[in-house]
């Protein structure tokens, strides 16, 4: 499980318009990244997600996590815990859990840039135990002039966390990928 000091785990972080991003890589071993993949798998999705209003014609799969579920497991609940851990320093109104969800992307489908919450703070885990670069897919983050500036590859048990402001699209596969690409995103408001 993750150590003691997740801080030590931090391989890259970096502010757009002052809005921070933060990647976090070995937290987890390959027994645990692979039993979390399993399961988050078998989930039952549905085709009703959307980036924003503007375009809710491109609608994607995703498996609403309960939050209670989401404590009772081990990679996930360790995943939810470090987002107050790195945010929290940045305002005295802490940060609570609001909404857990498990996103599948295919070769073929429509990403938009978007923002989550306002004022909020998404982390995003990539869960699939395996991933080749030459399959592509990664999440990018724009300044506010909608220029990417950052591209986060899909790492087995990497973590992203950022400023829920901070305008971002998810990665489709490449052609080459015949695996479905999963991200469980946590969703933080302040109280």
């Amino acid at each position: 499980m993750t150590p003691l000091d997740p801080f030590q785990h931090v391989t890259r972080r970096l502010a757009i318009d002052g809005k921070p991003l933060i990647v976090l890589d070995g937290l987890f071993d390959d027994r645990e990244i692979d039993a979390a993949y399993r399961f988050l798998n078998r989930l039952p999705f549905h085709l009703n997600d959307v980036d924003s209003g503007e375009t809710a014609y491109a609608r994607h799969w995703k498996a609403e996590l309960l939050l209670d579920f989401v404590r009772a497991t081990p990679v996930l609940n360790e995943c939810a815990g470090l987002t107050p851990a790195f945010f929290s320093e940045a305002s005295s109104r802490p940060l609570r859990l609001t909404r857990a969800h498990v996103n599948l992307h295919l070769y073929g489908d429509a990403q938009h840039a978007h923002t989550d919450l306002p004022g909020g703070v998404t982390a995003l885990y990539y869960a699939n135990p395996e991933w080749d670069e030459k399959w592509m897919g990664e999440t990018l983050f724009c300044d506010d002039r909608r220029e990417p500036i950052a591209a986060v590859a899909p790492k087995p048990g990497r973590v992203a966390i950022f400023d829920a402001d901070l305008l971002h699209r998810a990665g489709v596969p490449s052609r080459e990928c015949f695996a479905a690409r999963l991200t469980v995103a946590f969703k933080y408001v302040r109280e």
